[in-house]
């Protein structure tokens, strides 16, 4: 009887001590997910936003330098506006509920602001700015419209961008992280005016759409 109970007792700690360690190594995924989400949070709002927008800016001029030049105009920067970064994030925001890219609607962009965005999947850590606009860049051999997320970095009637990220909530179906960049005003219009030249139209076409960053008047 003795042999029986103590047989028992082993098992009941065999179980505990299995228990214990299933819900260690739950509650440690469930950190590590925590975790990147906690992260991406503050590269974007914390004590590191500042480094993050200054990075999607310069990556976005470093380009403009690039190209500017190169298509037979002269560089024009380009500036940060958080106007545009907030409206930016709202759309991220809308896109990693599907983890599907895609542009706003009419209705989902009434001040008819350019947007480009960046979507990938199997992760919720943000992407490297410089990374995304390098995936924009190559594209540009494409030609217009299949490069028109890079011909609207490059618009040079341009002033204005805005970019943030947003990843799929924990538990959810699909797991992504989305880029985006809000610009004002837009590019991307006139085509025809240059013969679909699109490189002309990058540095010669007009400003398209009317609408400033809702904190300037003049834009």
């Amino acid at each position: 009887m003795k042999t029986i109970t103590f047989a028992i007792s082993l098992l009941l700690v065999s179980v505990v001590a299995v228990s214990e360690k299933q819900d260690h190594a739950t509650v440690k995924a469930s950190n590590t997910i925590n975790h990147h989400e906690q992260s991406g949070r503050r590269a974007q709002n914390g004590p590191n936003a500042g480094k993050r927008m200054a990075t999607w800016r310069k990556a976005h001029n470093d380009m403009r330098r690039k190209y500017h030049v190169e298509f037979g105009g002269t560089f024009k920067s380009v500036k940060w506006n958080m106007e545009l970064k907030n409206h930016a994030e709202k759309w991220a925001k809308e896109i990693v509920k599907t983890c599907v890219n895609r542009t706003p609607k009419s209705g989902q962009n009434p001040n008819d602001y350019g947007v480009n965005s960046a979507v990938k999947t199997g992760t919720r850590g943000f992407q490297n700015p410089i990374t995304v606009m390098k995936t924009w860049e190559k594209k540009l051999p494409l030609g217009y419209p299949k490069n028109s997320v890079m011909t609207q970095v490059l618009w040079r009637n341009t002033g204005y961008v805005g970019c943030a990220d947003a990843s799929s909530a924990v538990g959810a179906e699909k797991t992504c992280t989305a880029a985006v960049c809000v610009y004002a005003k837009a590019g991307n219009c006139a085509m025809k005016r240059f013969g679909f030249n699109w490189t002309q139209a990058v540095i010669e076409g007009p400003a398209c759409s009317a609408t400033c960053p809702p904190n300037l008047e003049v834009c």
